[in-house]
Order: structure tokens, then sequence, then C-alpha cells
């Protein structure tokens, strides 16, 4: 963000090919994307543990172009407590 020095946000994350969001971002962090460590580990369980085998993965091989939003919504069909929204 060298721009940044004689240019507005907007101005400099313009001509650095990035959104305002981010120079902003980048700028309040100090640090860019790739140099921060990846997180690693789960915040929850996985919902889908107990029929992925099952059911996700059979589903996939017979229908190999099948959009994710569709599986989510056979597996909320089928699992209501395991695949709803709010878990």
């Amino acid at each position: 963000m060298t721009n940044r020095k004689s240019h507005t946000h907007e101005t400099a994350a313009a001509k650095s090919g990035m959104s305002e969001r981010t120079a902003r971002r980048i700028e309040h962090n100090g640090k860019l994307p790739w140099q921060t460590p990846r997180r690693y580990w789960r915040s929850r369980p996985d919902p889908f543990a107990d029929v992925w085998e099952s059911e996700g993965v059979p589903m996939l091989r017979s229908v190999p172009k099948l959009k994710a939003i569709t599986l989510l919504r056979k597996l909320q069909v089928d699992y209501p407590v395991e695949a709803s929204d709010s878990s």
C-alpha cells in the first residue's frame, strides 16, 4: 500500500487492484492475508459426521454434478436435527 502515503484509501486501493475494504483491513492488521496463520481446528462438531459416508458420498458418486445446496437441503429433510441451519 505504498500508494496510501499520497492518496486516499479509495484511490490507493484502486491503484493496488483491491477493494477499499480489503485495503483498510490490511492497513489495520498490518499483515497480508497469506501472512496470517490458518486455523485448522473446528469451532463446532461436524453435523454430518454420522451420515456423510452413508448418505452424502453415495449421492455425490451417483450424481457428480450435484450442487452443494441441493445436497444440504436433502440432508436437512432427511436429518433435520443434524443438518439444521442453526447448528
